[in-house]
Formats: C-alpha cells, sequence, structure tokens
C-alpha cells in the first residue's frame, strides 16, 4: 500500500511537471526547457524513492511494536518481556539515529519551500498559476508530511504499551513486580527521535499549524493590500 502510493505520488508529480510544460503558449520547447523538466523529474523521483525507504523503516518499527504487545498478551512473562522491551529500545534507537539526518533534511526542505510558495505568490499573482508550477512540490510537501506521520505512530504506539502491560495478568503475587516493568517502560521514553527529539503526532500537527497559519495570514494580508 505504502509502495502504491508512492508509486501513484511520483506519476502525479511527474504529470504535473509535463502537463505545466505543455500548458504554455510556447509553439517550441527549446532542448534546455525539456532538460530542465527532465532535472525536476529526476530530483522529485529520488525524494520520492528517498521517502520510501523512510516510509519502509518507519513500518517495519511499528510492526515490531505491534509484534511486542502480541507476544506479551499471548505469552505474559515479565522477565521475557522485560528483555524483549531492551531490544526494542535498541532497535528504535538505532533506527532513529540511522535515518534521522535524512528525515531533517527533508523537514528543513518542507519548511523552505513554504517561503518559496509565498514568493512565487507574490511574484506570479495568480492563484491558478501558482496551483499549476508548485503541485509537483506540494505533492512533495504532502508526502514528507505523510513520513512525519509514520514516525510518530512509532511513539504513539509506545505510548500505549505501558496501559496494555498494566492490563495484564501475570500470575498471583506479581503486581508489584508487574508494576515495577509499567514504570519501567514508561520511564524508558521509548520512540522515534530526531537529533534527540521525541517526534509526536502532536509536533507534526503543531508544525502544519503553525505554517498554515502563516500561509493563510499572509495570503489575506496581501488579498487586502490588493484589493
Amino acid at each position: 500500500r505504502d509502495a502504491g502510493s508512492m508509486l501513484a505520488a511520483l506519476m502525479c508529480a511527474i504529470s504535473a511537471h509535463v502537463a505545466d510544460k505543455l500548458s504554455r503558449d510556447e509553439p517550441n520547447f527549446s532542448a534546455s526547457r525539456w532538460m530542465h523538466t527532465g532535472l525536476n523529474i529526476a530530483v522529485t523521483a529520488v525524494i520520492v524513492l528517498a521517502l520510501s525507504f523512510l516510509m519502509y523503516v518507519l513500518r517495519i518499527l511499528i510492526v515490531t511494536v505491534d509484534v511486542f504487545s502480541f507476544k506479551s498478551v499471548q505469552d505474559p512473562h515479565i522477565p521475557y518481556a522485560t528483555e524483549s522491551w531492551n531490544i526494542l529500545q535498541a532497535l528504535l534507537r538505532k533506527a532513529s539515529t540511522t535515518v534521522e539526518r535524512g528525515l531533517l533534511v527533508l523537514l528543513t526542505m518542507v519548511a523552505c519551500m513554504v517561503p518559496a510558495f509565498i514568493w512565487d505568490y507574490v511574484a506570479l499573482g495568480s492563484g491558478f498559476e501558482i496551483l499549476r508550477m508548485q503541485l509537483p512540490h506540494i505533492l512533495v510537501v504532502c508526502t514528507v508530511l505523510r513520513v512525519f506521520v509514520a514516525a510518530a505512530a512509532v511513539t504513539d504506539k509506545c505510548c500505549r504499551v505501558p496501559a496494555l502491560i498494566n492490563s495484564l495478568s501475570f500470575g498471583p503475587g506479581m503486581e508489584r513486580e508487574r508494576k515495577n516493568l509499567v514504570e519501567y517502560i514508561l520511564h524508558s521514553d521509548a520512540g522515534f527521535y530526531v537529533c534527540d527529539v521525541r517526534v509526536t503526532l502532536g509536533m507534526v500537527t503543531k508544525f502544519v499549524y503553525v505554517w498554515c497559519i502563516i500561509i493563510f495570514g499572509f495570503i489575506r494580508q496581501e488579498l487586502t493590500t490588493r484589493g
């Protein structure tokens, strides 16, 4: 499903690039213009390929947390759960440190695209023209945000594990050990990290919310000035 959605985003971006070139009132396109279009398509393809790899890694982490929860329910055993949680924490930390630079670059790219959209709006002054030109980049931005939502889903699943462990029965007289395990998992702060910052769905939502306020505020001010 993820591969299909990434492929669909790539095909839509390529179609938007080609449609933008063909829709211009220029009877003949020079070789340099087609090379520019080909370069844009190549860059978009590389970004989508990187996003596909990151999404694949994040899906594996999500499934790993689900497997830990499933095995804890099927065979509730505190020493095994403690050992498995330590391995899961190490896996999450290793995966986070491996791909965090790529995610940081993508986040920076998205943050720089927003001022670029605003600058295009000021320069062109036509909403349809901007949408036609920036549609491939908008698709890439949406795909990047989808990857960050998947990263936040890893943290959210880890946050639900203590409640699940607390609801299990490990046998008579094991309430204190179960409480210690729940507190250990709770205070371990497991999840997906980018530069030692825990990625949560609230952070992603706030990021999108702030930039939406900036964009709509600027567009409203620009429309008021022109009106």
